[in-house]
């Protein structure tokens, strides 16, 4: 009696034949066991000139068609991949590299440019030990679909994306990220990966590392963890960001999310932009890598005399942000704030402690800036950050100073 009849045979009448159970471990295990497959068996070069593009989503179609978990292999190598033909990753799917390979977006060349390199789409999905170079012809690095759950992109890198350089590509003006997180999805992990060289370059650009995007009519992204990452390069000034939790709709919960232990410099505008309510920011290092050089590209004018505007910026209710690092040879207008943005009202539950700020490296602080600013917030509580450099420790505008004469349940102390 083969393996597979044995199996078949105790799956249908619940008794064990005579066979070895050694066998029959056996036989169950080549049964069930998450197929593995490699790129280059399957016929992928990953010498850096041949397109390889055919042979991965023909290896991702089998992969997804199996719903057993199916693990991908790619090798140490340059696989080129055609721009226009992001690769598909399905619910259980694992791209796995071995050796750092790199997955380069660079084909074929009558397509002037991409929208996304990796497409996630299900749950349980994993990208581990893979870069991803878009070499300047895509938009987006990895996207996480609507939907997607238990999600984690690790030790991974991603770099290279722009926007196109002709003003009539229908991408020209769409946001450039390293990794973009949609609505409606949750559990997500970035963890140990590095984000570089995104910029954007349209009339109006906007470029981010690591973007959680309120997309309409979707929740926001819930349980988003992201660690111990490196995120440097981003820009222009006009609206460049390393991580950007987008403004949430009104039904969303909180999202429960974290920022954590995360290495960021040579990022134009902002390091952090928290406009969704329950994230914490915290243990993350923020370097400001410029003074004197970090120019717009759409204006010959410097609306701001500052390096950047801000290390950490606060939009939304019951965020904290503690025991951070923010320093740097250049100057911020506010190293941290928090203000209600394009919203109306005033903020609740913000919560600044413990943070180090150490802003500028000239003998007599740039004019006009601070280390904590306070907009309209009512509930809030500052206490135990360390500020030098600056012009003003802690700016408190005329709404926080109002909302404070009005009895606001907020605690300031330092040390």
């Amino acid at each position: 009696m083969s393996k597979i009849t044995a199996l078949r045979h105790i799956l249908r009448w619940g008794f064990p034949v005579t066979i070895g159970a050694g066998l029959l471990l056996l036989a169950t295990s080549l049964l069930l066991a998450p197929p593995v497959y490699n790129v280059k068996k399957a016929g992928a070069k990953g010498d850096g000139f041949t397109n390889d593009t055919r042979i991965f989503l023909r290896v991702l179609e089998q992969a997804a068609a199996t719903g057993r978990g199916a693990t991908i292999i790619v090798p140490p190598g340059t696989y080129l991949l055609e721009v226009n033909k992001p690769l598909p990753l399905a619910s259980g799917v694992t791209l796995r590299g071995s050796g750092q390979p790199i997955l380069l977006f660079r084909e074929p060349a009558g397509a002037s440019h991409g929208f996304e390199g990796i497409s996630i789409h299900g749950r349980g999905i994993r990208v581990e030990g893979v870069t991803v170079d878009g070499g300047s012809r895509l938009n987006r690095g990895i996207g996480i679909h609507t939907g997607s759950s238990d999600v984690q992109i690790t030790n991974s890198q991603v770099r290279q994306l722009s926007q196109p350089a002709n003003p009539r590509d229908p991408l020209y003006s769409t946001v450039v990220a390293g990794v973009m997180i949609y609505g409606n999805t949750s559990d997500i992990l970035i963890q140990n990966c590095e984000i570089t060289r995104i910029a954007a370059r349209s009339g109006t650009p906007v470029a981010r590392g690591i973007m959680v995007w309120s997309e309409p009519g979707q929740t926001i992204a819930q349980r988003v963890h992201i660690l111990n990452n490196r995120i440097t390069h981003i820009t222009p000034r006009e609206d460049a960001d390393g991580i950007f939790f987008d403004k949430a709709p009104i039904t969303s919960p909180l999202s429960q999310s974290v920022i954590a232990g995360n290495m960021i410099h040579h990022v134009a505008k902002r390091g952090i932009k928290i406009a969704t309510p329950g994230v914490e920011v915290q243990s993350n290092y923020i370097y400001n890598s410029y003074q004197g050089n970090n120019r717009y590209v759409t204006s010959q004018q410097e609306p701001l005399p500052q390096d950047m505007y801000a290390a950490i910026s606060i939009y939304a209710d019951k965020v904290t942000v503690a025991d951070n690092r923010i320093s740097g040879a250049g100057s911020y207008y506010n190293a941290i704030e928090a203000d209600i943005g394009v919203s109306s009202g005033y903020l609740r539950g913000i919560v600044i402690t413990d943070n180090i700020i150490d802003s500028g490296g000239q003998p007599k602080p740039v004019r006009n800036t601070s280390g904590i600013r306070l907009g309209a917030v009512r509930e809030f509580r500052i206490a135990g950050n360390r500020i030098t450099g600056t012009e003003s420790a802690i700016r408190l505008s005329e709404e926080a100073r109002t909302a404070i004469r009005a009895g606001a349940k907020g605690y300031l102390s330092q040390p």
